[in-house]
């Protein structure tokens, strides 16, 4: 692990992961960092509330996550067409998506969702497979082919990501907003060497930059189930892609499982 450790160092200055534009409302180096978590802002992906405003208009007058999904599922079914087939295949989802995240975030449908969060939010991955470090390397360009792979990047699919990202946050403002601007989440892992950790902080904190997209739960007991030291972090809202909560009658893998955008995390370390 010690080898591990060395490699991951490289990864001090991101700079250079960090696109100077993006499609949201700040730039993406403000966004990644700690300065950010301590006084959130809403963020919008642009286009999205210009185009279909009534629709998130309805789901905040739902009187529960319920009928919210019942409209969100309904509205994209209606829009991409989810429930056809073309020549007997269903069409590209973000339920397909998800579920391919859940079982493994290393796969190409983990690579297509890194590909969106990097066009919409500017955020280039440094890990998928393995150790990314620098968009010119060899890696990188196994990412990019992965991410372009047409089984699943079709049907507007960045599209379908930009509508959930925005459900989600519609989600929490309204059935959530007494938690809010953060929320408590954790991540189990084994070895923090795998971890790149950008400063050291007292009393068993540190700042971790995680990568682009990763996954924390809500539950530590599930945390601890992946790793014996738990990471425990205060998570703004606005950088929470996706939980299973939101759609409560879609089946995933990880249960009380978070996708969440990358960016520096004050975050406290104990062994469970």
């Amino acid at each position: 692990m010690s080898i591990k450790k060395k490699t991951i160092s490289k990864l001090k200055d991101l700079k250079r992961f960090y696109h100077y534009t993006n499609l949201i409302n700040i730039p993406t180096g403000m966004f990644v960092s700690n300065e950010y978590n301590m006084n959130v802002l809403p963020i919008t992906i642009s286009g999205v509330w210009e185009y279909y405003a009534d629709i998130f208009k309805a789901i905040k007058k739902s009187k529960d996550i319920e009928e919210a999904a019942y409209i969100f599922t309904g509205s994209m079914d209606s829009l991409f067409s989810l429930s056809e087939r073309h020549n007997g295949k269903k069409m590209g989802s973000y339920t397909r998506l998800l579920k391919g995240w859940l079982f493994d975030s290393n796969s190409i449908e983990g690579a297509v969702m890194k590909g969106w969060v990097e066009s919409r939010f500017g955020i280039t991955p440094f890990f998928h497979k393995d150790i990314i470090y620098d968009v010119n390397s060899e890696e990188y360009y196994d990412y990019m082919v992965e991410k372009m792979d047409m089984r699943h990047n079709k049907n507007l699919i960045f599209h379908q990501l930009d509508l959930l990202y925005t459900y989600t946050q519609v989600v929490l403002e309204t059935f959530y907003k007494d938690t809010l601007p953060k929320i408590t989440l954790y991540r189990g892992v084994n070895d923090l060497s795998e971890h790149l950790v950008v400063k050291d902080l007292q009393d068993k904190k540190i700042c971790i930059e995680q990568n682009s997209l990763v996954s924390f739960t809500s539950d530590r007991d599930i945390a601890s189930q992946f790793g014996d030291y738990i990471l425990q972090s205060s998570i703004p809202y606005t950088k929470i892609v996706f939980f299973s909560e939101v759609l409560p009658k879609v089946k995933f893998v990880g249960e009380k499982e978070y996708l969440v955008l990358g960016g520096r995390y004050d975050t406290e370390v104990t062994y469970y």
